[in-house]
């Protein structure tokens, strides 16, 4: 957790000039049109996103990279989605899946014992 104090608080009355103000969407319009009647130098400037994308999150914390199919290597496309509950459930169960996760492996019972060289 960052905390910021004096004029990097949130509600300093100078932080405006201290902190770089947000980038906002840039559109450039034309300033002449081309001979066949299309726009001869328009550009669009967006802003970085604040988020990461789920896919880069996977990729970044699992290694596993869900944009390619790891089958034939091609990228990998949409087929269905589920948000609600019982959706998922018919889902899940029409791929022959059980709509919960299987259970945690058994924890063993009493003390283990651990193999300790004598000194």
């Amino acid at each position: 957790m960052v905390r910021y104090h004096g004029v990097l608080t949130s509600h300093a009355s100078l932080r405006a000039e201290v902190v770089q103000k947000k980038l906002e969407l840039a559109i450039q319009l034309p300033l002449f049109k081309g001979r066949d009647g299309d726009s001869a130098d328009t550009s669009v400037v967006a802003p970085e996103p604040r988020r990461k994308p789920w896919a880069w999150l996977l990729r970044h914390v699992f290694e596993i990279d869900v944009t390619t199919c790891p089958r034939c290597r091609r990228p990998t496309r949409w087929l269905e989605a589920a948000t609600k509950p019982e959706a998922i459930a018919k889902l899940l169960a029409r791929h022959g899946l059980g709509p919960r996760p299987p259970p945690p492996p058994s924890a063993p019972r009493g003390q283990l014992r651990l193999a300790f060289p004598s000194a």
